[in-house]
């Protein structure tokens, strides 16, 4: 696929799950989610933030299919056939690809593809594992609390990707239901190859090629070795982006940077009394909220990243420097736990987070998530950036959104905002002209493509009850993605035009 926006689209198809009772979208560099209240925005949010953390193999959820097939790999001894099938396919490969025309591309077949399809099939039944991760996500006593009460089927949940332009698509059937979570994976006919593979597995040609006589322990470990490596680089391709680290920042982020020292020296002290105390459960946190608070209190004892600090600085500071009119600081304590500040330009001395304004709070976990932890091609996933923000501080972040996705890091948010909307919708039309022709205009130096961009709308409807999620295009006409935010003004104009002639009229 030459669409570089089209190599890490993923198709993603929701029924029945939460308030949503239908939803299909696409998950683009920059997506939007808008509508209104209690329509399901955070819902399908949490999820896509649950599927990141489960493709990705993060520490708590190993779910990869590539730990299936290491275990595969330590416990199979390669047949003869299969052997002299792998090695006939690795030689004819790094020839293809070392001779011209160079191919791109190549197919997998024999052992290797056998092998790879076993470790999906093996991690179809490991359903409870995704059960669990997503239950952890929402902070739920199992995935039953998800399905739309008016569902006699369960939750669905599809993933769609067409990775060859010729083949079937990749898909993954999850239905969530009342006892058990359930995964189904169809693989396509045609599984590429990657052609950077071909180098990583040139230090191993040596060791699998076959050798005279009996082959040792130590070959038959390099050649699962390769495999192992070969899954390991096919399996981002199957299920991109969401194999990406994705990073959340929930709702209501100025309460929890007021009280999150507060909130963990409570469970500390509480901690020896764990099991003494028979009427009461411990504190329930969902799964975005622990993740924030542990990235928050780790900040205390992390230093910059050297890689890309450079560049998430400048975007960090350049939100520092363009919206918060100011710097965000760690003091780390003694035991490294961290405490926040706010240093404001031309101020002597620095402010605790606690007497900043709530501005500030609100975008200082972006600032420090730049400066930290985000790194190109993670995902970062904001409920409401415009909370506590003027609207013309809303159109400013919302432009430095758009340079972070610039600089290759996908973005999620879910907004209220009319103004979010209508500065995104500049920013795809900046893409219209050429870099002369944007000189002068506000925010001009940062633009997306119309493909780098999707938004979509949220509808509540009553039968059945539940929101139905539709992309928002981008109105040719009007030049905006039309939310029906001007529905609002309009009816505030009417009321208004109402009580004035009733007030003329009995004046």
């Amino acid at each position: 696929m030459t669409d570089p926006y089209a190599q890490n689209s993923l198709e993603l198809e929701v029924k029945n799950f939460g308030p949503i009772a239908e939803a299909k979208i696409d998950l683009r560099p920059f997506t939007v989610f808008v509508g209104p209240s209690n329509t399901g925005k955070s819902y399908l949010a949490i999820l896509i933030y649950a599927l990141h953390q489960l493709f990705s193999g993060g520490t708590r959820f190993n779910y990869a299919p590539r730990a299936f097939l290491d275990r595969m790999i330590w416990d199979k001894q390669l047949s003869q056939k299969d052997w002299d099938s792998l090695n006939e396919w690795l030689n004819d490969t790094l020839e293809n690809m070392r001779e011209p025309p160079y191919k791109k591309n190549a197919l997998l077949s024999g052992p290797a593809e056998d092998l790879i399809r076993s470790a999906f099939s093996r991690f179809d039944a490991k359903g409870d594992v995704l059960g669990n991760g997503i239950s952890r996500c929402f902070g739920i006593d199992g995935t039953r609390v998800l399905i739309r009460k008016s569902s006699q089927g369960g939750a669905k949940v599809v993933l769609r990707r067409r990775i060859l332009e010729d083949a079937n698509p990749f898909l993954q059937k999850l239905k969530i239901g009342v006892r058990k979570t359930a995964l189904k994976t169809t693989i396509p006919e045609k599984i590429p190859d990657l052609l950077n593979l071909a180098y990583i597995a040139g230090d191993l040609v040596d060791l699998v090629r076959p050798k005279k006589g009996t082959r040792s322990e130590s070959e038959l470990l390099a050649a699962n070795t390769f495999i192992g490596s070969l899954a390991g680089s096919i399996f981002p391709s199957l299920v991109a982006p969401l194999h990406l680290p994705a990073f959340y920042l929930p709702a209501d982020r100025t309460g929890i940077m007021h009280s999150h020292m507060a909130v963990t020296s409570a469970l500390i002290r509480n901690a020896p009394m764990a099991g003494l105390r028979q009427d009461t459960s411990p504190p329930l946190f969902s799964g975005v909220l622990a993740d924030f608070l542990e990235h928050l209190i780790n900040l205390g004892g992390q230093t910059q990243q050297s890689h890309w600090s450079r560049r998430t600085n400048d975007l960090g500071g350049q939100i520092e420097k363009s919206v918060l009119d100011g710097t965000v600081h760690i003091q780390r304590t003694e035991t490294g736990y961290p405490i926040f500040t706010y240093h404001q330009q031309e101020w002597k001395d620095d402010l605790p987070l606690t007497n900043a304004s709530s501005m500030v709070s609100e975008l200082a976990p972006v600032v420090l998530y730049l400066r930290y932890l985000i790194e190109p091609e993670n995902v970062l996933i904001i409920e409401e950036p415009e909370s506590h923000l003027h609207p013309a501080k809303q159109v400013e972040f919302t432009r430095q959104l758009a340079a972070l996705v610039r600089a290759g890091v996908r973005v999620i948010i879910t907004t209220h905002s009319e103004w979010v909307l209508e500065e995104l919708a500049n920013i795809v039309r900046l893409s219209g002209l050429s870099k002369a022709e944007r000189k002068g205009i506000a925010g001009g130096d940062v633009a997306l493509q119309p493909e780098e961009v999707g938004a979509w709308l949220f509808q509540p409807k009553n039968r059945p009850r539940g929101s139905v999620v539709k992309e928002i295009p981008l109105d040719d006409d009007s030049g905006l993605f039309p939310s029906g935010f001007d529905e609002v003004a309009v009816a505030l104009h009417n009321n208004w035009a109402e009580i004035s002639s009733r007030g003329g009229a009995s004046g």
